[in-house]
Formats: C-alpha cells, sequence, structure tokens
C-alpha cells in the first residue's frame, strides 16, 4: 500500500532530524532538578517541567546550604526568569557571597507544575562558581561538539577546547571574548539564535553560557 507523500515526507523530516548533530540527546529525559551559579549572590535552578508562578516565586520553598552543613543562606526572593519554558527560578542570595568552587545544595518542596502537579521534594548538589572544566565542557560536548568539533567545524570554529572557543570563525573576531555580552559565542547561544535553536539548547544551559563568559570572564 502506498503512503500519502505528507507522510512520506513527515517520515523523511523526522529520519533527517534524528540523523543530525544532535540526535541523541533529543531522547534524553529532562533531569529532575538542576542548579547553577549565576554570581556570588544568586542561584538558577531548573526544574524538570514548567512551573506554576505562584509557587515557584515563593522563597520559603526553597533551602539552599554548604554541602555537609546544616546552616541555611537566607533566600530574598525567588524569581521566575525562564521566559521561553518557564522552568529556572532565580533565587536571591541575601546572606552572601556564596564562596567560590565549593559544593553547595539546593533542596525544594511542594514547588508546582504549571498544570498543579507537586513536584515534591527535590534536592540537588552543584559547585558554586562557574568555569570551563567544571560546567562549560559538558554543555558544549552534549550540545555543540557534534557540529563544531574535530570531526566537522561548521562556520569554521570548535566548541570541543577552550582554545577553540577562544579562536575565530568567519572573521577575525574571536568567538569567545571574555567579559562581552555581545561576543559571538554568548550571542549565538541566546534562546533563538542560531547555536540555541541548532543545539537544543535549554534556557538554563543559555543562560550559564552568558554567566560563564560575563560574569566569570569565561575562565578555565
Amino acid at each position: 500500500m502506498k503512503r500519502p507523500l505528507f507522510a512520506v515526507a513527515w517520515l523523511l523530516a523526522l529520519a533527517a532530524l534524528l540523523a543530525g548533530c544532535h540526535a541523541a540527546k533529543l531522547l534524553a529525559p529532562p533531569v529532575p532538578l538542576q542548579a547553577a551559579s549565576v554570581n556570588a549572590f544568586a542561584v538558577n535552578v531548573q526544574f524538570a517541567e514548567p512551573l506554576d508562578r505562584l509557587t515557584a516565586q515563593d522563597p520559603a520553598r526553597y533551602r539552599v546550604h554548604a554541602a555537609g552543613t546544616a546552616a541555611e543562606e537566607t533566600i530574598d526572593s525567588a524569581t521566575l526568569v525562564d521566559t521561553l519554558e518557564g522552568r529556572v527560578v532565580q533565587l536571591i542570595i541575601t546572606s552572601g557571597p556564596l564562596p567560590d568552587s565549593a559544593a553547595y545544595e539546593v533542596a525544594t518542596q511542594g514547588v508546582r507544575t504549571y498544570d498543579g502537579r507537586d513536584t515534591g521534594a527535590r534536592r540537588v548538589t552543584f559547585q558554586t562558581g562557574l568555569g570551563y572544566s567544571a560546567h562549560l565542557r559538558a554543555v558544549f560536548a552534549a550540545h555543540c561538539d557534534a557540529c563544531h568539533g574535530a570531526a566537522r567545524q561548521d562556520g569554521n570554529y570548535r566548541t570541543d577546547s577552550l582554545a577553540g572557543l577562544r579562536g575565530t570563525g568567519v572573521d577575525s573576531t574571536p568567538d569567545l571574548i571574555a567579559g562581552d555580552p555581545n561576543c559571538a559565542l554568548a550571542r549565538r547561544t541566546r534562546p533563538r539564535k542560531s547555536a540555541f535553536d541548532q543545539g537544543a539548547l535549554s534556557w538554563f544551559e543559555s543562560d550559564l553560557i552568558e554567566d560563564w563568559v560575563v560574569g566569570y570572564d569565561g575562565r578555565p
């Protein structure tokens, strides 16, 4: 039996998508909770699901403390900052600054999803500060290296090493310029920009890249 032409076209498009640079992560399930530094006074927390704004922005539903200790940091506010997916909450810490490169834990309780389901109790440990080796290398490996690595260099630039990120692409301007929010790396990985879409980045990962470039000067 012959398939309708639109069905054949759809199947071919799907096959091309799954065979592309980023096929593996399209099938990966979302992590229940992730956390990362924005700066010494702020932490981004990403849930697996879109969130109900009222409960997501209640600071009492979050706990932040150094791993292995009971003393909690003071959370001044919780803001749903993710305007694309509605999954990322930014916590402002008034008892900071948080020490750099230290193990911290974020715990959440009773934040609800957009459709009203309770996310229950979740917790995650993260390392404060942002550096290429500890934080960004894994993001680029998962989302960018397949198209900008040893086997393939779309746009004449690479993401599979810090030296590669500091190199140039189609012009003489470095792709990564420490502290510059308008450098090519920060600009292309923003929501709805080319690298964001083609690499299937999340809002959390996009902001992680920009915070590393701007707030932490693209450090190793």
